[in-house]
């Protein structure tokens, strides 16, 4: 169940806060007309967010990637540094298309309350990414401190 949980975690989190935005669509709609919620804010903030943890993860993928010895030697060909480096990927993956998406609504001042419907099925995606790709990058800097906190064999010279 565990095993399940940090796996599918991330993307499930993130499909049940996306029906929930559906859920409250009129509430945010109605926000946005009378402008008393503004997202160029929360566009700003996903924006600072998604740079800072794509260069985060990219670089705990560079250490994992270029350690040699000790404990990650000893884990590098199993099958669950094989999923822990997939996580890491799609995390940066997530990040870069957060970073740039972030700059067009930002950009294009994006505000769901005027102008077609389509907005809001963006605006939803965005909330989807945006979530998805935060938990994804807990879920990295969580099994990056487990794998960190295994100490390597203290070997005695001689």
């Amino acid at each position: 169940m565990i095993a399940y949980l940090e796996r599918y975690g991330p993307i499930i989190s993130a499909v049940i806060a996306t029906a929930f935005i559906y859920y409250f669509k009129s509430d945010l709609i109605d926000g946005a007309v009378r402008k008393s919620i503004g997202f160029s804010n929360l566009y700003s903030a996903v924006f600072n967010w998604s740079s800072i943890q794509t260069g985060f993860v990219f670089g705990i993928f560079g250490y994992v990637a270029g350690k040699s010895g000790g404990f990650i030697e000893a884990i590098k060909n199993t099958p669950e540094m094989a999923l822990f480096l997939s996580y890491t990927k799609r995390a940066i993956y997530l990040g870069f298309v957060l970073t740039f998406f972030c700059i067009f609504l930002t950009v294009m001042s994006f505000d769901i309350g005027s102008g077609a419907a389509w907005k809001f099925h963006v605006f939803a995606a965005f909330c989807f990414f945006s979530l998805w790709g935060f938990l994804a990058f807990l879920r990295v800097a969580y099994v990056f401190g487990c794998i960190l906190h295994v100490k390597d064999k203290a070997r005695v010279p001689g």
